[in-house]
């Protein structure tokens, strides 16, 4: 099986080499380590070549000639792999020796299209902290399209995909991201969409990488929120926020509307249904943004939640829909005319 490993580097002098150190490690082999380097010095760049010089697989590290920051720099490391799978790989992390041999089990069948692992949170001295917890992790077992939630974030640092994903859409003019408006999906981002979409999705509960919190990682683990902080997120969104989830929503469906023509009827028939899919969810989000204008009168509002709730709009977020807590809180904005820009 060739899995390409895929890093996006940038001053990683400080813990790269425990991390090739382990990828030298693996049971599995990988087909090959491909590394975009967007470090303004050679420090990253020699380790590796050092490191290239005493292992058996390939290793290739690009020198970005302009810092292009990290989604970019990672979308060009996958750009270069040609494996027929990829490991997403962060440069201060460590994996455990059997990483890749235990993902390519899953990879047998043919429809997945994406493996996530569990992994230890550890701080910057590999010691296990106290929020090790798999809260951050929330799927396990296997999924079938479109039935995990549509704008889970996940942890690149944890997944291997199929590289034909990149191959059936087009990702270089991709949608923005709806919570982090002026910038398109991450690399991680992305390639839950498309996979979910078109394929099934595997989440290991096998904990194959301590993911190492420091000072400087470029994306880390969210803090756990008590309930009292999820239902005051909840409630803070409104208008703009909703109206932002609908646009993103379309926006993927006109990209799985452009799948690549030869890709197998299979794909081409999911990618019919995922367009359908997130068609039929922005138009609902967007809808759900008009409840929360100062302008839309109760009478409209009422209207608008009767019609969401006659269209299966309030189904349970995995199901493509907007979820029962989404119901109550459309109900008392209704009912108290509550507005929320």
């Amino acid at each position: 099986m060739k899995i390409s490993i895929a890093m996006a580097a940038y001053k990683g002098e400080r813990f790269i080499r425990e991390q090739l150190d382990s990828i030298a490690r693996q049971t599995l082999p990988p087909f090959e380590l491909v590394i975009t380097d967007d470090s303004p010095d050679s420090g990253t760049h020699d380790i590796v070549v050092e490191f290239s010089r005493r292992v058996s697989f390939p290793v290739r590290v690009v020198r970005n000639e302009q810092r292009l920051g990290f989604h970019e720099n990672f979308f060009k490391a996958i750009s270069l792999c040609r494996g027929d799978f990829i490991a997403f790989c962060d440069q201060d992390d460590v994996w455990t020796d059997d990483k890749l041999e235990r993902v390519a089990r899953e990879f047998v069948d043919p429809e997945v299209m994406l493996v996530v692992h569990a992994v230890k949170v550890v701080d910057a001295d590999l010691n296990v902290r106290p929020d090790n917890t798999a809260s951050h992790w929330s799927h396990r077992g296997v999924y079938d399209p479109l039935t995990t939630n549509p704008w889970y974030v996940l942890f690149g640092m944890s997944t291997v995909v199929r590289r034909s994903i990149y191959e059936y859409v087009d990702w270089h003019d991709r949608p923005e991201h709806p919570v982090d408006p002026g910038f398109p999906m991450s690399h991680d981002t992305w390639a839950w969409f498309v996979a979910t979409s078109l394929g099934k999705m595997v989440a290991l509960e096998d904990q194959l990488a301590l993911y190492r919190q420091h000072d400087a990682n470029s994306c880390g683990i969210s803090p756990d929120r008590d309930m009292g902080e999820k239902v005051a997120m909840a409630k803070a969104a409104g208008q703009t926020h909703y109206r932002r989830m609908g646009t993103s929503a379309l926006a993927r469906a006109d990209k799985l509307r452009q799948v690549l023509q030869e890709a197998p009827a299979q794909i081409r028939h999911r990618a019919a249904v995922a367009t359908d899919y997130y068609r039929k969810l922005g138009e609902r989000l967007l809808r759900r943004a008009n409840l929360y204008s100062a302008a839309t009168a109760r009478v409209s509002r009422a209207g608008t939640v009767v019609g969401l709730l006659a269209s299966g709009a309030y189904r349970p977020v995995p199901k493509g829909g907007l979820g029962h807590r989404a119901f109550l809180k459309d109900v008392h904005a209704t009912v108290f005319h509550v507005s929320i820009e």
